[in-house]
């Protein structure tokens, strides 16, 4: 389908963000990356591509952690601002997580884990995530090695718009960047 390396900035991506209070996120789109500056602590910034609404599809990004490293970077599918999306994210400290997300008021979330696993393909700079949204199975990708598969039934979601995350936790400033972003056919 394409490939995104914001080299001519980010006109189809709006910006939402959860926690962190009042302060906004410093997300920039230019010189061939997509940045989270995240200056407050417990702050979640995501980057929704807003042209299309897909239902089956295959996500693969560059992520590399800056300043700060701590925190967690992600991809996103079927994201419904009323229903819910499917969020997985890597940590700096090898883990990584399977989500359901849902908005419970503007700015507020409540994540559903899903998976929680260890992985040693997680490096601590910068490393290619995927993950595969199709039917009701999610597959999570890093460094192209498969995760643990997830056949979600309890959490239904068919079709949203797909999108990046990144989050401070109580570590700020945190700066996390994408080189490129792809979205495919599973």
């Amino acid at each position: 389908m394409f490939t995104e390396e914001f080299d001519a900035g980010a006109p189809h991506w709006i910006f939402v963000q959860a926690g962190g209070g009042a302060q906004a996120p410093d997300a920039s789109a230019d010189t061939g990356s997509l940045r989270f500056n995240l200056i407050a602590p417990d702050q979640w910034a995501y980057a929704l591509y807003d042209a299309h609404v897909y239902a089956d599809v295959r996500l693969g990004a560059r992520v590399e952690f800056g300043a700060g490293g701590r925190g967690s970077a992600g991809m996103i599918c079927r994201y419904d601002q009323a229903a819910g999306w499917y969020e997985f994210n890597i940590f700096a400290d090898r883990t990584y997580t399977l989500l359901f997300g849902q908005w419970l008021a503007e700015g507020v979330a409540r994540y559903t884990p899903l998976v929680i696993a260890e992985s040693e393909e997680i490096i601590p700079s910068g490393n290619e995530i995927g993950l595969v949204c199709e039917g009701d199975i999610l597959t999570p990708y890093i460094n192209g090695v498969q995760m643990r598969r997830r056949q979600e039934t309890l959490h239904v979601l068919h079709e949203g718009r797909i999108g990046v995350s990144a989050a401070s936790f109580e570590d700020s400033p945190l700066e996390i960047s994408y080189d490129w972003i792809s979205v495919g056919s599973p």
